[in-house]
């Protein structure tokens, strides 16, 4: 599986983005060399990492899936904040969430 995209920006040259975390590199080795260093192939979000790396293991509940997202969206600054991330919360069900353990379960939904 490629985890890299190339793309021409306003000189001559191809950039290499990082599928991952959206980093661009000049060339595609060293793209493989960042993608074997920062991102294990086999790699995944879990439910910990985005409840302690992004909610910092508080959040206040209930929360309505647009205002989980909105908060990710506006806290995309954090290094925990991944594109991936992004994409699993935005997969969670549309609901409200009530607890930790509810919210745990819709990200592991939004996960598969």
């Amino acid at each position: 599986m490629s985890e890299e995209t190339p793309i021409s920006g306003p000189s001559s040259s191809s950039r290499f983005v990082c599928k991952v975390c959206g980093n661009t590199f000049d060339r595609r080795d060293v793209l493989n060399e960042h993608i074997a260093e920062a991102h294990h192939q086999k790699r995944t979000v879990t439910v910990n990492d985005i409840v302690n790396g992004v909610f910092e293991g508080k959040i206040n509940l209930p929360k309505t899936k647009a205002e989980i997202v909105q908060y990710v969206e506006e806290n995309k600054d954090k290094p925990a904040v991944t594109p991936e991330v992004i994409q699993v919360v935005k997969n969670m069900p549309d609901k409200q969430y009530f607890d930790e353990a509810d919210l745990a379960y819709g990200i592991e939904q939004g996960i598969r």
